[in-house]
């Protein structure tokens, strides 16, 4: 085994473990947490405020805005690897790396924003059945979407930067504020009559703010990183060879998430979008935990790919599904069962009445979505991004037409169905390209025990449905059923599904956060 790169003055520590893994998801998760907790207040807000159509509109501009961040050439992830690896051999080539990166992913976002701003009245009047009365503000809004191009391009790549050092602290911290000020922003303008072209220039305005906190974060983080940009031929083709691949997957990638908006706009119209969004947005939000796991699991298992321990790479990426599986289960199967109180209490009676149904087969497709995460990591890790790539195409094949026929049929129904399938089937080709990557079993790279965790999974849901039955009898007799289930499963899961090394970890964690509490004086009693 290749020995570890010592420690560099300036650079961050390059070690891997379960508790600095699990360390660094905390961060992120608490970075994402707290603008998803604020979601829940604002975004019945700015929907109340807007009218159905409009927050259509606002919903599309969302979808757009991250469409759009295909133009960054796939050099987002290869830019978390090859700045980890870099780190790990001490390379001297870390410079170039960043500066390489930096500058292709901006141009390449002035000329991809520059003809979406060009192509806006076109998408209004030609695409999008959108109302006259709205088409002069969609104009206004999709250009100043595509302004934002190169801005949101520059601030991937600089968060890149800092979660490839592993500074997720900075990085976790930054990405809270944006995220922040993107909720609250189009909510306080909602209020105030704010114009939807208004309220997307001033979210442009704040994320130029956040790119700024981005490279003073950077500066702390590797205050030995310099401006260099490369005329080694080399290191761009391997830079661009990687993210070829991961841009195809970002190119396809947000068309599978997104096109049920667009069909729902087209076929149905705006108000079905805004039915649709909603609570799209609201359980896909819970994609937190897998996002801010798999964060910290790119460049740590990258790293240890590095010094080719194979079987602590195979085992760290089961550790990861393993903890999904019992972190994931109690909110979803919360939103599966009790979706419509859950709409009625959030967004009104109105969307109750249109979107249970779509929620709850959301709810389904959000749990192989997490699943999927770490496995799409694992092959990232072993220079494999061809393979996700490759499934993708083969997905929208399959995916475009099915949810035409299924809108047709169903509305916005029909829409949560074909998601759902989607990524059901993105998360088994997965986990077969990455049990062939790594030399294990399918059993073994989806963290094993799975017999365990769907028999969990079950009784889970089955005893919320059970205390949900209980609603017309006693709403604390519902309590007292959901809690207890929750609870079962929670032992459950701490004992049957989760190994030593996972709770390990956990306890490592809670015990560095719990710590400093302990220390604090209490006041003297008198």
């Amino acid at each position: 085994m290749p020995p570890a790169a010592p420690d560099v003055p300036g650079r961050p520590a390059t070690g891997v473990s379960r508790s600095r893994v699990a360390h660094n998801a905390v961060l992120n998760f608490l970075g994402l947490a707290v603008p998803l907790g604020l979601a829940f207040f604002v975004m019945p807000v700015a929907a109340r405020y807007l009218g159905a159509a409009r927050f259509g509109l606002l919903g599309l501009a969302w979808a757009v805005t991250e469409y759009l961040t295909l133009f960054d050439l796939g050099l987002g992830r290869a830019l978390v690897k090859f700045v980890a690896d870099a780190l790990h051999h001490d390379s001297v080539e870390l410079n170039e790396i960043v500066s390489l990166s930096v500058i292709v992913q901006v141009v390449a976002g002035l000329v991809g924003g520059a003809a979406f701003v060009l192509a806006a009245p076109l998408l209004v009047h030609n695409v999008f059945r959108i109302p006259a009365a709205t088409a002069s503000e969609a104009v206004g809004t999709f250009r100043i979407v595509g302004m934002s191009v190169p801005v949101v391009l520059l601030m991937s790549a600089q968060r890149a930067v800092l979660e490839g050092a592993q500074r997720f602290d900075l990085s976790a911290t930054t990405k809270m504020v944006s995220s922040i000020l993107s909720l609250s922003i189009p909510a306080i303008g909602a209020v105030y009559g704010t114009s939807l072209p208004s309220i997307m220039l001033v979210l442009l305005l704040s994320r130029l703010l956040i790119c700024l906190l981005y490279a003073l974060a950077i500066r702390r983080a590797l205050p030995d990183l310099r401006w260099l940009p490369s005329s080694d031929w080399g290191l761009m083709k391997r830079i661009l060879s990687f993210g070829g691949w991961v841009f195809v997957s970002n190119t396809i990638s947000p068309l599978l998430v997104y096109f049920d908006r667009f069909a729902l706009g087209t076929i149905v119209g705006l108000a079905a979008v805004g039915f649709y969004t909603a609570p799209y947005e609201g359980v896909t939000r819970m994609l937190l935990v897998p996002v801010s796991l798999i964060g910290t699991l790119l460049p740590a298992l990258t790293s240890i790919e590095a010094r080719a321990e194979r079987a602590q790479f195979t085992e760290l990426a089961a550790s990861a599904e393993r903890i999904l599986i019992a972190v994931m289960s109690i909110p979803l199967a919360l939103v599966f069962v009790f979706a419509p109180e859950l709409l009625r209490v959030w967004l009104g009676g109105q969307y109750a009445a249109n979107s249970a149904t779509a929620l709850r087969l959301l709810a389904v497709g959000v749990f192989a979505n997490a699943l999927a995460q770490p496995l799409l990591v694992v092959l990232y890790a072993k220079n494999r991004p061809d393979l996700p790539a490759k499934f993708h195409i083969i997905e929208l094949a399959i995916h475009v037409p099915v949810t035409i026929i299924l809108i047709r049929a169903y509305g916005i129904t029909g829409a949560a169905i074909a998601w759902t399938t989607r990524v059901v089937l993105d998360m088994t080709l997965l986990s077969w390209a990455a049990a062939r990557s790594t030399n294990a079993s399918t059993l073994q790279i989806m963290g094993g025990r799975l017999g365990q965790a769907v028999s969990s999974v079950f009784l889970l849901v089955a005893g919320l449905m059970a205390s949900r039955s209980l609603a017309e009898s006693s709403a604390l007799a519902e309590a007292v059923g959901v809690l207890a289930t929750i609870a079962v499963f929670a032992g459950v899961s701490w004992s049957w599904i989760l190994r030593g090394q996972e709770r390990g970890a956990i306890r490592g964690v809670l015990h560095s956060y719990l710590k400093p509490l302990a220390r604090v004086p209490r006041p003297a009693s008198r």
